[in-house]
């Protein structure tokens, strides 16, 4: 900050040339700063109705339209790729999501239908609100057990009801714009329930690979499950799910293959070679299931019915919609909508917070790098939920192996999702009895060989380079996941990262050094804060500022404290500096504040002892007053 004239520093300390805007971006941001001014003849009422008047007038423009309504950004360029693309995608995440959603439904203690009943309504939500071309909404292992413990163990109305308001209670947010909550999750954070979630994911595969029945879900239950029952192991499924993860991992990668060498003019059989191994590689999920049903198709004609495990039976017919339940008496106890939400409880802030933080971060995962707005993808997740109780849904969020599944198979746009949507709705009406031709192993491995590429521990080595602490949300976010749960991980995650960055506000650095004013003898101590001042560092602030006096000053050398790094202050940190105004006073020894904001300054002087403060506008200024110049006229 260049020197200044203190004649042209106004009473409140701030400068008089500097412009002075109307109303600060939000209401409750500290509108002055050393490069802006609030007007003082404006009360905070009235800078809270301008602001208000301000997002009102936004809410009618196109751009609001436009992120409010993503599906308008994207559908006028859809083109045949995307088509394509899309409709492999969408058809191979609907074929995964079936046995997937009634193994869901019986987690959470509902019949099988209501599973699939969960996975088709939010992919058409979705389509038109969400923001993630990727993202595939519907239940999960998460939501499933949240419904059984906050769901009274298997009632279905119960688990519609508790959708419903999952759904309502994510949409207020997303309205109120608290998606900026979901930032505190850290990239550490994100990476390590990534990771975390693909590892389980792939261990809970593996009774699908091995034909083996698995009733704990846990990571360490599973493992011992399986070990336990390792005799009971299909030969056929180890088979034919090892062959599977094989032959889908070399379709991936055979896209890699050089066919059209760079500076070469393709010949028309390199070129349609080219093509054939891309869209074999997108396709290669598709492709796989049709032959492992058709395989499954043939043995079965040839009187062999029991070599593979099939999926599950599923009765026909599609959900009659109607209006979430507010009484049951599906268990054939009768309660009233009291007794529901009793049974719920704690639920309605667990499911919903989980729902949030799920999708948010499988969003993140697959964002490729782009902004996400998670606000918008609050209000997709919201309206997902409470349209989805209209058909007897279970509270849905978005899935991680089926967003994999979905971003390898190559989806384009959001309008994937519908054409999953479509599959389950056929598969209900229509097709239930030829899904029990796929086995369960080719499946599993479909999803274990999409989600193996997820595991992020490679970016333990960057971050060591970069900033060791952050391994620690990392790691503990990762271990938690796998041993103890999905949600505990990223919860204890997310509250390691909150923890460091209240530790680094609470012990703000503090430099100081020994000075000697220009062209004089005059030594004094310069105290320089390079954060905002709050009260967890008010105390720490002052014990540092006092040390320097006493310790380094001799209790008699000025110290002067750089404030231009300081843009937000409290009651409890001004009644802290006042107290130290105090302390200099009754010491006399000679204290002065520089370069302090405005608002800053109005802060401490409503808390009192503003009158024994010495501010100036710049270090130079205070330089000068340590020399004795200008001190009648820089006191006030």
């Amino acid at each position: 900050m260049p020197p200044q004239n203190l004649a042209s520093v106004s009473s409140d300390g701030i400068p008089a040339d500097i412009e002075i805007p109307k109303f600060p971006v939000t209401p409750y941001q500290d509108e002055e700063d050393s490069s802006s001014a609030g007007d003082s003849n404006i009360s905070d009422f009235q800078k809270i109705k301008l602001w208000a008047s301000a997002r009102a007038s936004d809410v009618f423009t196109k751009d609001t339209l436009y992120s409010t309504l993503p599906i308008l950004s994207w559908a006028p360029r859809y083109n045949r790729q995307d088509l394509v693309g899309d409709v492999i995608a969408g058809l191979t995440v609907g074929l995964t999501v079936i046995p997937q959603a009634i193994a869901y439904a019986t987690l959470a203690g509902l019949p099988p239908n209501y599973g699939l009943y969960s996975s088709f309504v939010g992919c058409f939500v979705y389509c038109i609100f969400g923001s993630s071309r990727a993202v595939t909404i519907g239940p999960t292992a998460i939501m499933a057990m949240m419904t059984s413990e906050y769901g009274e163990g298997g009632n279905p109305d119960i688990a519609t009801l508790l959708a419903f308001f999952t759904g309502i209670i994510i949409l207020f947010a997303g309205i109120f714009q608290l998606g900026f909550l979901i930032d505190f999750m850290s990239g550490p954070v994100i990476a390590g329930f990534t990771s975390a979630a693909a590892i389980t994911i792939t261990v809970s595969q593996l009774k699908g690979i091995f034909g083996i029945q698995v009733d704990d879900d846990s990571f360490i239950g599973t493992i011992e499950e399986l070990i336990s029952k390792i005799s009971e192991t299909n030969i056929a499924d180890l088979i034919m799910g090892i062959v599977c993860v094989a032959i889908l991992i070399c379709m991936r990668e055979m896209r890699r293959i050089p066919i059209v060498k760079d500076g070469q003019e393709p010949t028309r059989g390199r070129r349609f070679l080219a093509t054939f191994v891309r869209f074999s590689s997108i396709a290669r999920n598709a492709i796989l299931v049709m032959i492992a049903g058709l395989l499954v198709g043939i043995l079965s004609s040839c009187g062999i019915d029991d070599l593979f495990t099939p999926t599950q039976n599923v009765d026909a017919g599609l959900p009659t919609p109607r209006p979430p339940p507010f009484s049951t008496n599906a268990t054939g106890i009768p309660l009233d909508f009291s007794d529901m939400t009793s049974e719920i409880g704690a639920g309605f802030a667990i499911v919903p917070l989980l729902a949030v933080i799920e999708n948010v971060a499988i969003a993140k995962a697959f964002s490729e790098g782009k902004r996400l707005d998670t606000t918008q993808e609050m209000i997709a997740l919201g309206l997902s939920n409470i349209c989805g109780s209209f058909f007897s849904a279970m509270p849905v969020t978005g899935s991680f192996s089926r967003t994999a599944v979905n971003y390898s198979s190559g989806v384009r746009t959001p309008f994937g999702g519908v054409f999953t949507g479509l599959l389950v709705i056929c598969a209900l009406q229509f097709l239930t009895p030829y899904f029990s031709y796929i086995p369960k192993a080719a499946l599993s491995a479909i999803i274990i060989a999409a989600v193996i590429y997820m595991i992020e521990l490679s970016v333990a080595r960057p971050m060591w380079r970069s900033r060791k602490v952050d391994l620690l949300p990392f790691l503990a976010t990762f271990f938690t996941g796998v041993f103890w749960g999905l949600e505990y991980g990223i919860g204890i995650g997310t509250a390691i990262s909150l923890g460091m960055i209240l530790f680094k506000a609470a012990r703000p650095k503090v430099v100081i050094q020994s000075r000697v004013v220009p062209n004089t003898s005059q030594e004094y101590i310069y105290v320089y804060p390079d954060s905002g001042l709050t009260y967890p560092a008010a105390e720490h602030v002052r014990a540092v500022v006092t040390d320097a006096a006493i310790l380094h000053g001799r209790g008699t050398e000025p110290v002067v404290v750089d404030c231009s790094h300081i843009r937000y202050s409290d009651f409890t940190s001004a009644e802290c500096m006042n107290q130290l105004v105090k302390e200099f006073h009754e010491r006399d020894q000679m204290l002065v504040f520089a370069a302090m904001k405005g608002s800053i300054l109005r802060c401490w002087n409503g808390a009192g002892h503003g009158d024994a403060r010495v501010t100036v506008a710049t270090v130079a200024d205070a330089e000068r007053l340590v020399a004795g110049k200008y001190y009648s006229s820089c006191m006030f």
